[in-house]
């Protein structure tokens, strides 16, 4: 057996279980009743909970967490129809969170955090956000890419930085709280 062990094999099944559904809801909250939502963009927080998902779970939980919180999501309070590519979106984005941000031997707000949490808001702004679900909108409401793009771009910029403060200072707090849920007791020394 390798000294390599990840942490999340350390977390007991039912908190795993426990853990992914407070996920869930807590997207679904966030994404579907405290956003700000107009046709052609929506603000909210819903990255919280996926970015923490991919933290503390991985990918494959990530992954998870996104998808079944989009789906539950769009059948308990719809918003238009449903279009399978803002599904497609949030799977790539809870994929995204936990390629990114998990890290086998827990939660650590060093430098090599915060180079890959720069790296997983930029494909989520930049790429899911700003590209896939621009398209996904376009091809929804028709072409008005003068008007729908530009505020897209806006939007994407504006929150890259929101999303990186904010789970900056969500790590600076509760970063040894999250590795006591994994089961990783280790030194926390913090630098950044």
């Amino acid at each position: 057996m390798s000294n390599h062990h990840p942490a999340s094999r350390t977390m007991p099944r039912a908190r795993k279980v426990i853990l992914t559904a407070i996920l869930i809801a807590l997207t679904i909250v966030l994404q579907r009743l405290l956003a700000f939502r107009t046709p052609i963009i929506q603000i909210n927080f819903m990255f919280v909970p996926i970015m923490l998902a991919g933290m503390l779970l991985g990918w494959p939980g990530a992954t998870f967490v996104a998808t079944v919180a989009d789906l539950i999501g769009a059948i308990l309070f719809p918003s238009g129809s449903f279009f399978f590519g803002y599904t497609l979106t949030a799977i790539l984005t809870g994929f995204t969170a936990g390629i990114c941000l998990y890290r086998p031997d827990g939660v650590k707000l060093d430098r090599n955090f915060v180079i890959r949490l720069v790296l997983c808001i930029l494909i989520i702004t930049g790429v899911l956000n700003g590209g896939l679900n621009t398209i996904w909108v376009l091809m929804m409401t028709g072409d008005a890419s003068n008007i729908i793009v530009p505020v897209r771009i806006v939007k994407q910029l504006v929150m890259a930085p929101i999303m990186l403060l904010t789970m900056l200072a969500l790590m600076k707090i509760f970063a040894p709280r999250l590795n006591r849920l994994l089961g990783v007791e280790r030194d926390q020394t913090q630098t950044v």
